[in-house]
This record gives structure tokens, sequence and C-alpha cells, in this order.
């Protein structure tokens, strides 16, 4: 799990900034310093403070409850960082109206941050009749979109903060002023040979391809690899994959790419979805 708490809280984010109605909002600025390298490193050679705390607070092997979970950890753990509170509901007339995600405390910067999250893995599907745009990217079950996601969180998480109801919570906390971060992390699955460039995104996003069963195939036996050079990662294991860990891909987990999309992995790290031949149609 040390891997996939690393991957979660200092791989490169989908976006680095966002306009939203009440101006832009960035990702955090919480970099990989030399003292959260030798804690990561510390804590690969034991564990189980991580391991207790997701056993304590995280019941779910959804990627986005335990994304969030890492994160929690990594907000009490660091020496910069205080974690105030997380999932924090926010109501009106005794009505939810949504939640904060989480808010904290830098000490580095002397502010309070309200930080909402989200991780997503969109594989592009590119519109010859069109100019590049987010709306071209899909989640492998083809009904979450990656434009429809930032939309949501401009036009509502975001600016929930900015309501009365949203500025009681925070009041509530004991908080003055409160700056806003937006973390989109995950990856960018491109088709075949797309180099194309899209707006908004990071251009040093975390980066795959994908490929429909029948070109798959084609590549293995044109090179001769019989499946040797990928191997199949399950979902609750897509954060921190590993090539030594995940499975030898097998010709059942063909029959399951027929079914729904797969990821795989190499020995380079590199990941990959394997889709229907009609997946994308």
């Amino acid at each position: 799990m040390v891997r996939a708490l690393a991957w979660s809280c200092f791989s490169e984010p989908l976006i680095n900034e966002i306009s939203g109605p009440n101006g832009v909002v960035s990702h955090p600025n919480l970099p990989l310093t030399p003292e959260r390298q030798n804690w990561l490193y510390e804590l690969d050679q034991d564990d189980q403070p991580l391991r207790d705390y997701l056993n304590k607070y995280c019941h779910s092997t959804r990627l986005g409850l335990v994304f969030e979970s890492l994160w929690h950890f990594f907000l009490q753990q660091d020496k910069q960082t205080e974690l105030i509170a997380h999932n924090i509901p926010v109501r009106r007339d005794k009505i939810t109206l949504g939640e904060f995600d989480l808010i904290y405390y830098c000490r580095n910067r002397e502010k309070h941050i309200h930080l909402e999250l989200a991780v997503k893995f969109f594989l592009g599907i590119p519109n010859a009749l069109t100019a590049p745009n987010l709306d071209q990217w899909f989640g492998p079950n083809r009904a979450d979109r990656l434009d429809r996601k930032l939309a949501r969180l401009t036009q509502h998480q975001l600016p929930l903060i900015h309501t009365e109801a949203g500025r009681a919570v925070v009041a509530e906390l004991g908080i003055g002023d409160i700056e806003q971060e937006l973390l989109v992390n995950g990856i960018l699955f491109h088709p075949l040979a797309n180099e194309t460039d899209y707006p908004t995104l990071n251009h040093s996003h975390q980066r795959g391809d994908w490929r429909c069963i029948s070109h798959f195939q084609e590549e293995q036996e044109s090179s001769r690899e019989q499946y040797t050079s990928w191997r199949y990662i399950e979902k609750p294991s897509w954060l921190g994959a590993n090539f030594t860990s995940a499975t030898p891909l097998s010709s059942k987990h063909m029959k399951m790419a027929e079914q729904k999309p797969i990821m795989l992995i190499n020995a380079q790290h590199e990941r990959r979805f394997l889709v229907a031949n009609d997946w994308a149609d």
C-alpha cells in the first residue's frame, strides 16, 4: 500500500489548475521533498501504521474511498500539515447540499485549505470532426466522462464553500480565511499513436494507452511475446500497481476484456487498457 500512497499523493495530476465561478483553483502545493521521501522509505520498511489506519478507517475497496483515505493518512502524518476534518456535510434546513472532501492546515503557508479530491482513469476516443476536447475522454464503462466530472467539481463542489451554508460550516470549525485546492489524479489512456494536445490538461499527466483485443493479439503474435510482457491488474490495485505482483495474462483475461475493459501493466510499469473490439463504436 505504500506504493499506492506515494502514487496518490505525489504523482503528476491530470490538471494543474482550473477556472471556476469564484476564480482559478490549483492543485495542492505539497511536493515530494527529501523529508517526505525519507518518510515513504521508512514506511516501506514497516508499513504497519498505514495498514492499521486503513483497517480502522477505510472499510471499502472502492478506488475513490481508498484514495481519500490515503490522503487523510498523509496529511495526518506529515509534519507540515494538519488534517482538520474530512467528509464534512453541508446542510441547509436539514437538507444536505453536498460535502467538503477535507480541510487541512498548511504550516508552511500558514493557511487553511479546502481540498477536493478525485481519482479517474479515462480512455481517449478522438473525434475527427471536432477539435480536441475533454468530452473525448471516457471511463471504462463509458458512463463517466472527464468534462462532466470537471463540470461537477467546478460548478457544484468548489462553489459550495462560498454559499451561506458552506461558510457556516467553516465558521463552526473556527476557521476564518480559507483557500481552495483541487486534485484530480489518475491516468489518461491514449489511443494508438495519439499525440494530440488537449486543452486544460497537465502536459506531464500520467499516460497509458489502450488496444482492442484483435489489435493486441496481432501485436503479441508478431512479437512472439505470447502475452508474457503484460500482466493483469485487479481494480483494487489500480492505485499502486506493480508488475511483479500483477497476474500473468491468460485466455481467461482475454474473455474478461470482451465483457468490460481490463487494465494491464508491463515490466516498465506502463499501463494499458484492453477493450472489446467494438468498445469505441
